[in-house]
């Protein structure tokens, strides 16, 4: 195993053994000063930058020229530990690392931490600057890059993607950017947005032996339900984009009433809705179908509106060009670390921080370790190739962007 290898293994190892999800004690904070002191003891230039309530993104920088610049992005927090045995405690086994947060996206981190690192080490090496700290040596003879080069640890990510959103309005601007949320290391030029919506419904509570005296929400929810997986999906289907398929309707949660004696009085569902780039105005799509059910109905009142998770920062889907800088090479570093059959770009059908950085003008693409279908579960994992095989696609992007043989 070189030293590269184990750098990277070591560091993933490290950031799934600190709990980083909703319920952790001060969330992505322990974490994120980990990071911090990290990236410090190898020379390079750190700040903690205030997201939300007392959570800090971590942003690293290896300054460089006037030219283009570019941003490693992942996010810092996790999801639970729920079913998954010791989820915080990492093991390997035949060339396999388990643990919460391996492929979603700690082992991203830690592939991007560790090609930063490299870079910085080498600029020093070939620093005409010889005469100066070892750490001011690092930064100016990174000015070689072309632009800067950036990490970009967010929070909140799996809650709402808080940390995205106050990394772009606090000024963290790049040209690029290469979000690393798992993809078995393919090149994602789209992926699809989501909109999460919520009918309320309020009807009028009686008692259960007379259910003519009331209006039950329960039962007008029942007919709103059927009416969104038997319409809407023919609608969908058509809605279609050649790396995403097409758009998709899921109804999540249902919740209604109090107890079996007692016509319910009101009812909640909670609708999952994914978009391909184009398909808009979906909270209108909804609402014309409940209307259709409910309006001019006595005694029954109804809502409908985006849920928080999604409109506090809009989840907008991402569609990158094939022969955009960025994509191009991407797809060129995955060629050379991996071979041809992985160079194909794909979509993703699950939405990431790469959204909002597109929507605010960073061409942006999805390239990380691991496979999405092994995150959030019990069986967590990333192959330990793959990790080391993302160090060099990281490195091989930048030199590609930013100009410099590293």
């Amino acid at each position: 195993m070189s030293d590269r290898s184990a750098d990277v293994l070591d560091l993933t190892r490290q950031l799934i053994a600190i709990e980083s999800h909703r319920l952790a004690e001060g969330r992505e904070r322990a974490v994120g000063r980990f990071l911090a002191d990290w990236f410090t003891d190898r020379g390079i230039e750190v700040e903690l930058q205030a997201a939300v309530e007392g959570r800090s993104n971590v942003i690293a920088r290896i300054p460089g020229g006037d030219g283009p610049s570019l941003m490693l992005c992942g996010h810092l927090d996790t999801v639970p530990g729920g079913d998954m045995p010791d989820a915080f405690a990492p093991r390997i086994v035949d060339g396999v690392l388990w643990g919460r947060g391996a492929c979603d996206m700690k082992g991203a981190i830690a592939a991007m931490a560790t090609t930063m690192a490299a870079i910085a080490s080498e600029s020093a090496v070939h620093s005409p600057l010889s005469d100066v700290h070892e750490a001011e040596s690092r930064r100016a003879g990174a000015a070689s890059l072309a632009g800067d080069l950036l990490f970009v640890g967010t929070v909140d990510e799996e809650t709402g993607g808080l940390g995205v959103k106050a990394a772009v309005a606090g000024g963290i601007r790049t040209d690029y950017a290469v979000v690393g949320e798992p993809t078995r290391l393919r090149v994602a030029l789209a992926h699809k947005g989501a909109c999460f919506v919520r009918i309320t419904l309020t009807g009028r509570g009686a008692h259960g032996s007379c259910p003519e005296e009331g209006v039950s929400a329960v039962s007008y929810a029942a007919r709103i339900v059927r009416a969104i997986e038997e319409e809407l999906p023919p609608r969908l289907v058509v809605r279609t984009h050649p790396l995403l398929g097409s758009s998709t309707v899921s109804v999540g949660r249902i919740c209604g009433g109090t107890q079996p004696n007692i016509v319910a009085e009101t009812c909640e569902i909670d609708v999952d809705r994914r978009m391909v780039p184009g398909d808009d105005g979906v909270v209108g799509e909804l609402r014309s179908i409940v209307a259709a059910i409910c309006d001019g109905v006595d005694g029954l009142a109804y809502d409908v509106a985006e849920m928080p998770l999604t409109s506090v920062v809009s989840h907008t889907p991402l569609e990158t060009r094939c022969d955009a800088p960025v994509a191009d090479a991407a797809i060129a570093a995955v060629q050379a670390a991996v071979g041809p059959e992985c160079a194909t770009p794909v979509g993703v059908t699950y939405w990431t921080d790469g959204g909002h950085l597109a929507a605010g003008g960073i061409e942006t693409v999805i390239l990380g370790p691991g496979d999405i279908a092994h995150a959030h579960g019990p069986r967590e994992h990333v192959v330990i190739a793959e990790l080391e095989a993302a160090v060099d696609i990281y490195r091989e992007i930048v030199v590609r962007l930013l100009g410099r043989a590293v």
